[in-house]
């Protein structure tokens, strides 16, 4: 009978810890997985952030133009005096927005990036605790064997 219960818990201790170790590789190769997306998803941002800012340089270039065309239409030289003023001000705040444009594609992407690198980390701090998980298992289905395997002392008996 000993033997059949110290067989059990070893069993039962072994497969505690390869449970406990396949799932911390599990959460790991999850872990894996999510970061990958995470980095695909800031590489779109910068993507996404780039070609805004060429429609906002294009759009911005183009109302440029009109105003030139304006101006000369109307009469009035855009290379001095308070129209050649007014354009470098248009021209540094429409480089100024396109600026944040990439700057505020670059902050979300980072943001991923971020969250990636955490998220790997995580995966890696499931998989320490499912092998300490393990150990332990194994060190309790052990200290339950060397229990069964040892016979208790009979109580002392008290004569009166």
């Amino acid at each position: 009978m000993a033997i059949a219960t110290t067989t059990a818990l070893l069993i039962a201790a072994g497969v505690s810890a390869a449970g406990a170790i396949a799932q911390g590789q599990a959460a790991k190769k999850q872990s894996k997985f999510q970061s990958k997306v995470m980095e695909q998803q800031a590489t779109r941002d910068r993507q996404v952030a780039e070609a805004q800012e060429r429609d906002f340089r294009k759009e911005q270039s183009a109302l440029q133009a009109r105003k030139r065309a304006e101006l000369g239409g109307a009469g009035v030289r855009g290379d001095t005096g308070t129209a050649l003023i007014a354009e470098e001000d248009f021209l540094s705040e429409a480089e100024l927005q396109a600026q944040r444009i990439r700057q505020g594609g670059e902050v979300s992407a980072m943001r991923t990036e971020q969250q990636a690198d955490m998220t790997r980390m995580a995966g890696s701090a499931a998989q320490t605790r499912g092998f300490m998980r393990a150990g332990s298992s194994l060190l309790t289905g052990a200290s339950g064997w060397k229990g069964a395997k040892t016979p208790a002392k009979p109580p002392k008996q008290v004569w009166t």
